[in-house]
């Protein structure tokens, strides 16, 4: 049964790239252009490879998982609503991760009102489309709080670079930051998500960031970036409390009440997702052996060490392996639903 899901899940996510792919070629630069050429500037180069290759499949991708749940695929509206969340995920981030805004600036660009004119190109994309995903959502509330929850928790991220943050500071900083943003993503498709629904969403956003995190722990650590993953002084440990998360999101999700059969499709798509987490924390395992224990010396360690190729046939088939354990067993704690938020 697992393996017909898993197919089925594989080709739903591979024919998703090629049609959004190029959708994206057409819509990315359509939209942008006119804002282009009356600031007759471009983004650059980096961020609009990131933006068609990145967070314009990844975001929509999320939002076609969400629909499954409602037993179907995205309106062309819908995947525009998307499409429009990818472009400006990664200029938000620039702005409060490099603080390129004040506060106040910051405030005012993101309040979902038209500026009459912006004073940068980056400025005036988010500004467009805010405005114009304020006019298309079922519920303007609900985005606005996931909005400003998501800005929060992007805020509160900063913390990390202190030393010493406990671990259960740093796991509710993780947890917000990677909830808070999926959560928002449900609110471009036309269904509005219950309590119940965000509280499955919330863990899934969070236990995807600390997927995240394990496979960036060189990248982090020399931006002096503190996670859960690269202060671990044991990942044997670490991959237990990573599986029971995983567990406790499938668990949330079958107690949703749609229809099974699509439940049982979008926990399959999910837990794909999560499981790459473990391909990359049994690699760290066997390094952490290999080092003695404790946390790893990461200024002795070389970059290509601590990378995990998801592109090597050999990962991605260990990865279908770990979904399917993360699916085996029922999670083991006890969860009321929502009770995270």
């Amino acid at each position: 049964m697992y393996i017909v899901s898993l197919f089925r899940a594989v080709v739903f996510v591979k024919r998703f790239f090629k049609t959004q792919g190029e959708f994206n070629s057409r819509f990315v630069d359509e939209f942008i252009e006119p804002l282009c050429r009356k600031y007759d500037t471009r983004p650059g180069t980096e961020v609009l490879h990131k933006i068609k290759k990145y967070y314009c499949i990844g975001v929509p991708v999320v939002c076609a998982g969400f629909a499954r749940i409602y037993g179907r695929e995205l309106t062309p509206e819908e995947r525009e609503n998307a499409t429009m969340g990818g472009i400006i995920t990664p200029l938000i981030d620039d702005f409060t991760d490099k603080n390129q805004l004040s506060p106040g600036q910051l405030n005012t660009l993101l309040s979902f009102s038209a500026q009459a004119d912006p004073p940068t190109l980056e400025e005036a994309i988010v500004n467009a489309i805010l405005v114009k995903l304020y006019e298309r959502v079922s519920s303007r509330e609900g985005t606005v709080d996931a909005f400003m929850r998501t800005l929060l928790a992007q805020r509160e991220s900063a913390r990390q670079t202190r030393k010493g943050l406990p671990q259960s500071d740093l796991l509710k900083i993780t947890m917000d930051k990677g909830a808070w943003s999926l959560i928002l993503y449900h609110y471009l498709i036309k269904e509005v998500p219950n309590r119940q629904t965000i509280g499955m969403i919330y863990q899934m956003g969070g236990v995807l960031q600390i997927a995240q995190d394990i496979f960036d722990v060189y990248k982090d650590f020399h931006e002096g970036v503190n996670t859960l993953a690269n202060t671990c002084g044991d990942y044997s440990e670490f991959e237990k409390f990573y599986l029971d998360e995983c567990r406790k999101f499938c668990a949330l999700a079958r107690a949703l009440p749609y229809r099974k059969s699509d439940l049982e499709f979008f926990i399959v798509f999910a837990a794909n997702s999560m499981a790459r987490g473990i391909v990359a924390l049994r690699k760290l395992q066997k390094l952490q052996r290999k080092m003695g224990g404790g946390v790893l010396p990461f200024p002795e360690i070389e970059r290509r060490k601590l990378i995990c190729d998801m592109e090597k046939p050999v990962n991605f088939l260990k990865m279908n392996w770990y979904g399917y354990l993360i699916l085996g067993k029922k999670a083991r704690a006890e969860i009321v639903p929502g009770e995270q938020i």
